[in-house]
């Protein structure tokens, strides 16, 4: 056998094997008596069955076998001359297998970069330290008040009108007679409505009705309908009204403090107010880490394997085209993005691949290099926390991590990126800047992702210019994910 290299470059690495074919026979002939010797068929005693027979039965696998057999040998030596740290399995790509010719073969190897740690110290960060004022919790509880909402039944009888929930049993037929898919009962919320909707005739005419009333309405599908069957066609949909329910108004009182399981609301305003500062806490820590991250990617500079980055241009790339695809269908692509060539897209995405790989191999080799890991107790408190997100499946939860290594590997992933991250902060220039709550949230946006950015977008125009101001003084990440659409969150 001759194993010769004939291809390296940078991280990739690729040798031809070739075996001669009176080598290959030979190891196929040791294959089929090893078959041979234990195979047990009617009418013969093991290891008398003649060859004919058992090439007619088991010759394709000691065929296979043989061929592996030369792949192992030619993989041992490769290994032993070359020391490889495979950044994904090796690839082989079969050009001769044949009986009678001679075994020939690539073997690609796709080898992880030498990374040179640098100096912690050179990394310059600030560390927010946020403070939460008595203000920052009486508006998370007014905001939380004005968002639990619950319904009753009107004292007086009166008809639907705005704010109202109205329940209805419907049903649709199209004008050629056949029926849509309905849900036989359905909860319409009245206002705003939607016009776009094709059903939007359906809910202004609720306006007035009452429980028990029912009447018929003409809808209009569009041609761009998702549903193709429906697309560009009429429909009469028949309804029912059949209950109608008013908003309940709460208060800031002892009475909703009982609606979060507290006693009292200066119970809940306690429960806010550690709510709040475990919330402030945790973004601020994704915050610097961000930028930690982004500071690590400028500094940092090396040869990424290329199936690597192919592979998380892949899945980035494929999530892209699902998000794209449900933006348009609700009309929420933003004008940006619509303008965009794919070439431009996948440019964009492309340093996001390489981004993300670079930092990956970074993270896990300085673990290797500082011999940081997770203790059996933290992934045991990582499995549980996952299992009790499905508490009725608890238990088959954590059977499926126990025996999923891969997946277990996927859950605590990032609870290593963390320590490693920690790590280096202890080892970096840091600075301790106290921020309030406002000013975190403006420092934040644009640079990690949080539910702020709605706040912001229901200010008063001169105050979200003053607040976009106020965030764009402050360092922006080096690769940001293009904005795919205006969804809150």
């Amino acid at each position: 056998m001759q194993v010769a290299k004939i291809v390296s470059e940078k991280l990739k690495h690729q040798f031809k094997v070739t075996a001669l074919a009176a080598e290959l026979q030979k190891k196929y002939d040791m294959q089929l008596q090893k078959v041979g010797a234990k195979a047990r068929i009617p009418g013969f005693r093991p290891g008398k069955t003649p060859k004919e027979i058992l090439v007619q039965r088991y010759g394709a696998e000691a065929w296979e076998d043989a061929g592996n057999a030369i792949l192992r040998e030619a993989l041992a030596e490769i290994y032993k001359d070359h020391k490889f740290r495979n950044a994904i399995d090796p690839a082989v790509a079969i050009i001769s297998f044949e009986e009678g010719k001679d075994f020939e073969c690539t073997i690609t190897f796709e080898t992880l970069p030498d990374i040179e740690v640098k100096n912690f110290n050179d990394i310059s960060l600030d560390v927010l330290t946020v403070t939460i004022s008595d203000k920052d919790v009486e508006q998370r509880l007014k905001k939380m008040c004005e968002e639990h909402v619950k319904y009753q039944k009107p004292s007086d009888g009166r008809p639907a009108g705005k704010g109202d929930l109205v329940s209805v049993k419907w049903s649709g037929t199209l004008e050629d007679g056949k029926g849509i898919e309905l849900p036989e009962t359905y909860q319409i919320l009245l206002g705003p409505e939607k016009e776009e909707s094709p059903f939007a005739p359906i809910v202004k005419a609720l306006y007035g009705k009452k429980a028990g009333d029912h009447f018929e309405g003409k809808i209009q599908f569009s041609k761009e309908e998702k549903v193709t069957d429906l697309a560009g066609k009429k429909a009469v949909v028949k309804v029912e009204v059949q209950k109608i329910e008013e908003p309940i108004t709460f208060k800031l009182d002892d009475a909703f403090a009982k609606e979060f399981e507290a006693e009292t609301l200066e119970d809940l305003r306690k429960t806010v107010r550690t709510s709040v500062e475990h919330e402030g806490k945790k973004v601020a820590h994704l915050y610097t880490k961000r930028n930690l991250l982004d500071a690590l990617d400028a500094q940092y500079t090396f040869d990424l394997p290329p199936t690597m980055v192919e592979n998380e241009f892949k899945a980035i790339w494929d999530q892209l085209q699902r998000e794209l695809a449900e933006a348009r269908a609700n009309g929420e692509l933003d004008e940006e993005d619509e303008e965009k060539s794919e070439k431009e897209l996948r440019a964009d995405y492309e340093i996001i691949a390489k981004r993300r790989v670079r930092l990956g191999l970074l993270i896990s080799h300085l673990a290797d290099t500082h011999k940081l890991k997770l203790s059996d107790e933290e992934i045991r408190m990582a499995v549980f926390q996952e299992a009790m997100r499905y508490s009725s499946q608890m238990d088959d939860v954590i059977k499926y991590y126990v025996n999923n290594n891969q997946a277990l590997r996927n859950l605590v992933a990032p609870l290593l990126e963390d320590k490693v991250v920690d790590f280096i902060l202890s080892k970096s220039n840091v600075t301790e800047r106290k921020v309030d709550f406002l000013t975190l949230k403006k420092v934040v946006r644009g640079v990690i992702p949080t539910p702020y950015d709605e706040e912001f977008e229901e200010m008063p125009e001169e105050t979200s210019k003053a607040s976009k101001v106020a965030s764009s003084k402050e360092k922006k990440p080096t690769v940001q994910k293009p904005k795919l659409t205006k969804a809150k969150g």
